[in-house]
């Protein structure tokens, strides 16, 4: 009978890795159910915790760390000699050993693109079963915490706007995909964020086939001398306005370009009554249509309002996508 149970072990380099990246454990472990598995618990390395237990298991850790997992599956009787997975890196190779008794494995992935090489490690996790559908919507309900404001499942899930995609896609390589179906290209023009939706598309390979370039207009200056925006226009709305960021939106926007645009008020300071902290406006400017905007009110720290205008920023211009 297949485990359905696995355990991610990962190193405290291992998470400093995936924290470079910018992907959570929350990203992993819904992608180690895709390959069958109907739970996922997260263990630290240095407990030791993972040793002698009876599930699969998938290592995230540092080359010399990997050493002494290996030693550990070396000398156990019951796993076979491991096999060498060879990733697209060169430099990288994992190793799967296997336990022909009860059928468990024990995956060992070193630091480092885990999640753009995910189809090569996941594959062999599953062996003959077909990866499961994973579901990424908007929400803090339900399924697995990805990031804030993101959730992820297995599980089936109503459709509706809030659904991103089935195929547990970062939102940025769904942008990416979605763009050049369309054969468009992207622009941002961003203020409270700077530049984090630039930065995070450009995490991904081949990001530079759809990403032209992006403005960081973090003052109102800014705002008019790179992308025109009036001055009257600022001074009648405020900077954190429909009518602001849909200017930035429009004037990044061309016949070849889509432009996302953000404004708002990351805090700790800086909110007012009619506009408290968390206030964001996003605006998505497509050739040939009318731009998409849309008022939002988060609530956090400064860290966590930028985290979630730079994800709804992306989500938005998938919807408009579609």
């Amino acid at each position: 009978m297949a485990i359905k149970h696995a355990q991610l072990i990962i190193s405290e380099a291992g998470r400093n890795s995936l924290m470079t990246a910018g992907i959570s454990t929350g990203w992993v472990s819904v992608w180690i159910q895709s390959a069958g598995f109907d739970q996922v618990e997260l263990h630290a390395l240095e407990s030791n915790a993972w040793k002698n237990a009876d599930t699969c298991q998938v290592f995230i850790a540092s080359g010399d760390e990997l050493k002494e997992v290996a030693s550990y599956f070396n000398n156990s009787p019951d796993f076979t000699d491991a096999r060498r997975i060879q990733l697209k890196n060169p430099d990288r190779d994992a190793l799967l050993y296997t336990n022909e008794n009860s059928g468990m494995l024990a995956l060992l992935l070193p630091t480092g693109d885990i999640a753009y090489q995910r189809d090569i490690w996941l594959s062999e996790l599953a062996g003959d079963r077909p990866l499961q559908p994973v579901n990424v919507w908007m929400g803090d309900e339900g399924g697995i915490e990805l990031e804030p404001g993101l959730r992820g499942s297995v599980a089936i899930v109503s459709e509706g706007e809030s659904i991103l995609n089935d195929a547990g896609l970062l939102p940025e390589e769904q942008v990416m995909q979605m763009l050049g179906e369309k054969n468009l290209k992207v622009r941002f023009a961003e203020s409270c964020t700077g530049g984090g939706m630039s930065e995070r598309l450009s995490r991904v390979p081949g990001s530079s086939g759809v990403l032209d370039r992006g403005w960081v207009t973090y003052s109102n200056q800014a705002k008019q001398d790179e992308l025109g925006v009036p001055e009257p226009l600022i001074g009648k709305h405020g900077a954190v306005s429909r009518e602001v960021v849909e200017t930035m939106a429009q004037v990044g926007m061309d016949k070849d370009h889509a432009c996302v645009a953000v404004s708002g008020i990351a805090g700790p300071e800086g909110g007012s009554r009619e506009k408290p902290v968390g206030t964001v406006w996003l605006a998505v400017a497509l050739p040939d249509s009318r731009p998409l905007v849309k008022r939002y009110q988060f609530s956090g720290s400064r860290a966590e309002i930028r985290a979630r205008s730079i994800l709804a920023g992306i989500a938005l211009l998938i919807l408009s996508l579609r």
